[in-house]
């Protein structure tokens, strides 16, 4: 498939179906939309994928963080998150 010439009649009718009901639900502006977000999703997906072996690779060589080290630098991420949700 040409992914320049790619639309609607590309995917299957299932995918159709569901995109084109997302569309008349307003979560999507049109399908182009809701395909562009998919392409997003699979791309973060992908990335998570290659992160994911990343760290597998690193605990086979022994590279590993203390427990607790993991935890705090988690809950400081939690911090940054919802001082930014709040608008802090």
């Amino acid at each position: 498939m040409n992914v320049e010439k790619a639309d609607m009649s590309d995917i299957s009718p299932e995918n159709r179906l569901y995109v084109s009901q997302a569309v008349e639900a307003g979560v999507y502006p049109n399908p182009e939309a809701a395909l562009d977000e998919a392409v997003s999703l699979l791309r973060m997906r992908d990335q998570l994928r290659t992160d994911v072996q990343l760290g597998i690779d690193q605990a086979d060589r022994g590279e590993l963080l203390p427990a607790e080290e993991v935890f705090q630098q988690l809950e400081r991420r939690v911090d940054e998150i919802e001082a930014q949700a709040s608008g802090e």
